[in-house]
């Protein structure tokens, strides 16, 4: 995942004041042009909220209807399994989306040309097909969750996958009934970490702990629009997680305040009479006290980063991804802030290109 820091000045000048919007897509190593190839709509979702990322491209213009058959041999192209590779930008582009063609279906009308559509998915969409039992006796987490990413990379559908720091625990590992990207998500929810893809890097990490800004956006600047909502569903004052040592002793750890940085309130401090209010869990994978305060302080982050969300648009960025934190200036004083993404949307069309998301945080 780049862990860079952006400035809006500086890719405005790396894409000439983001003018001529371009992309390049790869289908198995052959590329297909903006300039080249008549592609009226190119959508790629990146998402960091436990859901896959994906994409979708519709190409007109491209049927010889002489020959009833597709120029180029693009129809020989596209097909489902086949790698798949989308770049965007302008006078510059940067990879945004690895993956593979998951469907595609061809659309004749009498009044319109034919149309080829195709969607996209990244390799957590081939751990869904991964279906059988796994039973892992007393492996460590981490290594359970390295061996089923490591599937998406053999299949050529990743690049890369990074796994971040996970308790060791000493009871079975049992899935049954459960495809392998369902049994990540259930690990993920346990151990508060976040499951996403960003360029064909899958990645099962706690991302929240990179806090530094991935860039500002500021209204005027790049930013649209932009809104902000609060929420104090599921806020809770106190995270209290109790577990058994090895010895079968119960244990316990509690977290009571968030400790996500940025500037503002948390929900407790903004309504102190949830204060009061507490969630407790069992967990059979702490082991320790230590670690049962660990995952109590995730659980409540976590819980916390849903305070506030929020969703706005800006100009095509292919640096804006997922998983990392952004600035929002020009503001009023409530507004303004670091917000954790969530959701990066762009879209290319006939009006241009840009990019849409959604992001949510812990403090006012």
């Amino acid at each position: 995942m780049d862990k860079k820091t952006y400035s809006f000045s500086t890719l405005s000048t790396k894409y000439e004041d983001f003018r001529g919007p371009a992309f390049t897509i790869k289908v198995d190593g052959t590329t297909l042009k903006s300039t080249e190839m008549p592609i009226v709509s190119l959508e790629v979702d990146l998402n960091a909220d436990g859901s896959a990322g994906g994409c979708h491209f519709a190409v007109e213009s491209l049927y010889d209807n002489e020959k009833s058959k597709w120029s180029n041999s693009l129809a020989d192209t596209i097909q489902v399994g086949a790698k798949l590779e989308i770049s965007l930008g302008y006078v510059k582009q940067e990879e945004v989306f690895y993956g593979y063609v998951d469907e595609y279906f061809m659309a004749y009308g009498g009044s319109t040309p034919p149309r080829l559509e195709v969607t996209g998915i990244d390799g957590f969409g081939f751990l869904m097909a991964c279906q059988e039992p796994l039973y892992g006796g007393k492996k460590k987490p981490k290594a359970v969750v390295e061996d089923i990413l490591k599937k998406a990379k053999s299949a050529g559908y990743a690049k890369s996958f990074t796994v971040g720091s996970l308790n060791g625990f000493d009871v079975p590992i049992i899935k049954e009934k459960l495809d392998d990207f369902k049994y990540l998500k259930v690990l993920a929810e346990r151990y508060c970490m976040s499951l996403f893809a960003v360029d064909g890097e899958l990645i099962f990490d706690n991302v929240t702990k990179y806090s530094t800004p991935l860039l500002d956006l500021t209204v005027g600047a790049g930013l649209l629009d932009f809104e902000k909502r609060y929420s104090l569903q599921g806020q809770v004052g106190q995270v209290e997680i109790w577990g058994r040592d090895e010895n079968q002793k119960f244990i316990k750890g509690a977290a009571t305040s968030v400790s996500i940085s940025g500037s503002g309130k948390t929900a407790v401090q903004i309504a102190p009479k949830f204060k009061q209010t507490a969630l407790r869990e069992h967990n059979e994978y702490v082991r320790t006290e230590k670690e049962c305060v660990e995952m109590a302080q995730a659980r409540l982050d976590a819980i916390a980063l849903n305070f506030v969300s929020g969703r706005g648009a800006c100009v095509g960025l292919p640096e804006l991804i997922p998983g990392r934190f952004i600035t929002i200036k020009g503001l009023d004083e409530d507004t303004v802030g670091s917000y954790f993404v969530t959701q990066v949307h762009h879209q290319v069309s006939r009006q241009g290109y840009y990019t849409q998301f959604q992001v949510k945080g812990a403090k006012a």
